[in-house]
């Protein structure tokens, strides 16, 4: 039997042992690789130096992180994310590797979808289904956060085709890796070009060439990881007034996700950055997976709505004060709201 015929979200290859994580009604714990898969794992495991050799990545060099400057940077040719995308027999995996006090190495891999799946299957409550998909029209920033492992690049992902498939234009991801299928066509009237970056560094350069051919309509950026990357979203997102930017960003609840962004981007805009985010934000949307016994539901417990309108004036006042905390009461009054009629029709106003 192979590993596709098997239900995880993790493959771990360690040195001494190889296991599988987020099996079904397994929680945490880590599952023995099945003997009948040792053959595949085998071939598996030798191949993955050379792909990161192929990608020209050193998987044991410096690491983008966002701590180096500029000039550090430029010098070091193999300063980027330490991760790839590669498809094995079926499965499509992230894989990004560590090196442990022996000096050995274990690789990460994560079980990629083989496709996006659509909006509507996700699960997320209806009334934010609508706001998400149903404008024409999108104008601002749209993230999407949560803690590791729950969802994020595959809502943000479906979000992006599902919007080009239901009202058309021109799609671009700029990712680091990679990760769900996201390239061709999308409906009708909507096409995709997904896209790699080896760093964040690297957003800059890309969206200029972005804007120059194509003027896209969705832009899709993947996590959100470094003060760099956190400026250039907001520049991207203050780009045109027919653009959505999807994003997705770190944190254990909607605040601190937001709040870890915002002062990422003060780093290097200082407080013109919190202008910025109260001018283009649309909407955070926090989710997270509930493990069931068939698998993982998704969740959403907390969500924030910016529309522009009046409803949204407060919270952008918030937004610009840098009193993210007191935006606690907005989100607890908008869960408490089932229907929203007159954002629904005004999100991409």
């Amino acid at each position: 039997m192979s590993l596709a015929a098997h239900e995880f979200s993790d493959l771990l290859l360690f040195p001494e042992a190889s296991y599988l994580k987020g099996c079904p009604g397994e929680g945490q714990k880590l599952i023995a690789v099945p003997d009948d898969c040792r053959e595949e794992l085998a071939v598996l495991a030798q191949r993955l130096p050379g792909e990161f050799m192929r990608k020209r990545i050193d998987p044991l060099g410096p690491v983008d992180d966002g701590t180096l400057p500029p000039e550090s940077f430029e010098l070091a040719s193999d300063v980027r994310s330490r991760s790839i995308r590669i498809e094995h027999e079926g499965i499509h995996y992230r894989v990004a590797v560590a090196q442990n006090v022996n000096g050995k190495l274990s690789y990460f891999l994560r079980r990629l979808p083989a496709a996006v799946p659509s909006m509507e299957s996700l699960g997320l409550p209806e009334y934010l289904l609508t706001w998400l998909m149903d404008p024409p029209t999108m104008q601002g920033l749209v993230l999407i956060s949560g803690a590791q492992c729950c969802g994020k690049t595959t809502t943000a992902s479906s979000l992006a085709a599902g919007r080009l498939a239901r009202h058309g234009g021109y799609g671009l991801t700029l990712e680091c890796p990679a990760e769900l299928p996201l390239e061709g066509r999308w409906g009708t009237y909507g096409f995709c070009s997904q896209t790699e970056i080896s760093s964040e560094r690297e957003l800059s350069r890309e969206i200029v060439y972005a804007h120059r051919y194509g003027s896209p309509n969705v832009i899709l950026i993947g996590e959100i990881r470094t003060k760099y990357a956190a400026v250039e979203t907001l520049r991207i997102a203050q780009g045109s007034n027919r653009q959505v930017v999807i994003a997705t960003v770190f944190g254990l609840d909607l605040l601190t996700a937001l709040s870890a962004f915002l002062r990422g981007a003060r780093e290097l805009d200082g407080e013109s950055a919190g202008d910025r985010l109260a001018n283009c934000l649309l909407c955070v949307i926090h989710q997270d997976l509930h493990p069931t016994e068939k698998g993982h539901v998704l969740r959403v417990p907390d969500f924030l709505l910016c529309p522009f309108t009046e409803e949204g004036d407060t919270i952008r006042r918030k937004i610009r004060e840098g009193t993210l905390k007191a935006l606690a009461d907005d989100i607890k009054q908008q869960k408490n709201r089932v229907a929203y009629p007159e954002w629904l029709t005004r999100a991409g106003d």
